[in-house]
């Protein structure tokens, strides 16, 4: 239960950040003359060879995940932090697992570890399972053509010029096939995109309805908030993910779990 929610807002936040939108009908309200079709189309033709390059099996970096789990006063009632090494192996990352809390791993964890490992490579001898197609996202025009896009402006972000476009979805009524079509279909928020290479460099988004899990008969999405950031990997290198910040509020059967997850990724170096 707690890995479906949870992959499925991983996999919708990532795609808000690598795929483009559909430019609204309207021109921009204010500022110069600025053709939004036209930063949206450059950006995706980016992402997809960016995709193309697989540039995240070409670096070894470390990645932190800081898990919080709140009551329903607020209040943390749950903090844990871990700590990775990811690196490819036969052209996929996989991240090893090098300390929970701070600690080194305990024996069980260890084997835990193990089998997980064991579990990955059988992942690379044998298709990919229908449940992970259920969440796969294939960047194509049926997927963009789901949201309207508004130009608001130039803004720096990190030190660069970045494009910044608000998006939210098309009216009407729009396609579900998977169970992310309803995360996807009711999420609106900001893009920002590199106005010197048209990367996405961030993207934030909002659920504006709940969400259903397997048609309500499993639960329900009631509150969804994030961010995602992309930075070079190092000096005129590809963009790579940098940042996730998640908060969402799932229930599950007879169960209400509200989460906040913080992952970062850094210290890329490039693999021979």
């Amino acid at each position: 239960m707690k890995t479906l929610a949870h992959g499925s807002l991983v996999v919708f936040a990532a795609s808000l950040g690598l795929t483009g939108l559909a430019s609204a009908p309207s021109p921009p309200p204010s500022g110069p003359d600025v053709d939004v079709r036209q930063i949206i189309d450059r950006a995706l033709e980016r992402s997809t060879w960016a995709r193309e390059q697989n540039f995240g099996a070409r670096y070894r970096y470390q990645m932190r995940q800081r898990n919080r789990e709140f009551d329903g006063d607020g209040a943390v009632k749950l903090d844990e932090f871990f700590h990775y090494a990811v690196a490819p192996y036969k052209g996929v990352p996989f991240a090893s697992l090098l300390s929970k809390n701070g600690e080194p791993l305990t024996e069980k964890d260890q084997e835990e570890e193990a089998k997980r490992w064991e579990k990955f490579l059988g992942s690379l001898e044998k298709p990919e399972e229908e449940d992970d197609d259920e969440i796969a996202m294939v960047f194509d025009d049926e997927l963009i053509e789901r949201y309207t896009a508004t130009y608001d402006g130039i803004q720096e972000l990190h030190g660069r010029p970045t494009f910044v476009l608000s998006f939210e979805p098309r009216p009407g009524k729009l396609p579900v096939r998977r169970r992310t079509d309803h995360a996807l279909n009711n999420s609106r928020g900001l893009i920002w995109i590199d106005q010197s290479t048209y990367e996405v460099a961030r993207v934030s988004f909002k659920l504006t309805e709940r969400v259903r899990l397997w048609w309500g008969i499993l639960g329900s999405i009631s509150d969804a908030t994030g961010y995602l950031e992309r930075r070079p990997a190092e000096p005129g290198g590809p963009w790579l993910l940098s940042e996730l910040d998640l908060y969402y509020h799932v229930r599950v059967l007879l169960s209400t779990t509200r989460k906040g997850e913080t992952t970062t990724w850094n210290d890329f170096e490039p693999v021979g």
